[in-house]
């Protein structure tokens, strides 16, 4: 097997493409990813368990036909390069399945039976101009919300666009101006990515510190 590496405007982050399909048949014209942000959340998967256990790992996603690596910045690749591409190479080789059953999650973009029209437009306009082009890059997103008062809309960058340099510009420039363009009540993108990241690493960090805290209490 084969994997060739593909970089991203995100330094931290890159894509390997085994050459063969990922998650799911290229054929088809799915665009669903998975994304894992810790190695709690890569126990779901096998591959992403053992990507994790390599050090300065950050997070890992699977596309179609690639897998998005994003690391600490100071982690240089060269030092992670040849463990990433030896965890690849024999979970592909091994024929093992890449999610564990419980975690066929669905698609954020699927338009639901309760979205309403604009809504549904937004998910429509994300998906068809604006995805391809981030998944090329490595990256993908995912529909939060839209608030029908404000008229903002809410995404989650993942993959390699998140931490990176360029995600406000592709926001403002990008997937903003052509949403407000096609849809007048749209009036500004934002990407609470990493704001639920953080939050969820509180959360951790604050269970981290009581569990801690009760092993002391028993001593």
């Amino acid at each position: 097997m084969f994997i060739q590496t593909a970089t991203t405007p995100n330094e931290d982050a890159l894509q390997f493409i085994p050459g063969v399909p990922v998650l799911g048949n290229p054929d088809t014209s799915s665009m669903r990813t998975v994304e894992y942000t810790s190695p709690r959340e890569g126990l779901k998967s096998a591959l992403a368990t053992r990507l994790f256990a390599i050090e300065g790992v950050r997070s890992v996603m699977y596309g179609s036909d690639f897998v998005t690596v994003r690391k600490e910045s100071d982690h240089p690749w060269q030092l992670m390069k040849p463990d990433i591409y030896a965890a690849i190479m024999d979970h592909f080789s091994s024929g093992r399945p890449l999610l564990r059953e419980e975690d066929q999650s669905s698609d954020s973009m699927n338009v639901g039976e309760h979205d309403s029209e604009i809504v549904s437009e937004i998910k429509e306009l994300l998906e068809s101009r604006v995805r391809p082009a981030i998944q090329e890059d490595g990256g993908d997103l995912d529909f939060v919300s839209f608030n029908e008062g404000t008229g903002v809309v809410k995404i989650k960058l993942r993959g390699a666009c998140r931490g990176c340099a360029s995600s406000s510009v592709t926001l403002k420039h990008g997937v903003e101006g052509m949403l407000s363009y096609y849809i007048p009540e749209v009036t500004g993108v934002e990407d609470v990515g990493d704001e639920l990241e953080t939050q969820a690493k509180k959360e951790f960090n604050k269970l981290e510190a009581e569990l801690k805290s009760d092993g002391k209490s028993t001593e």
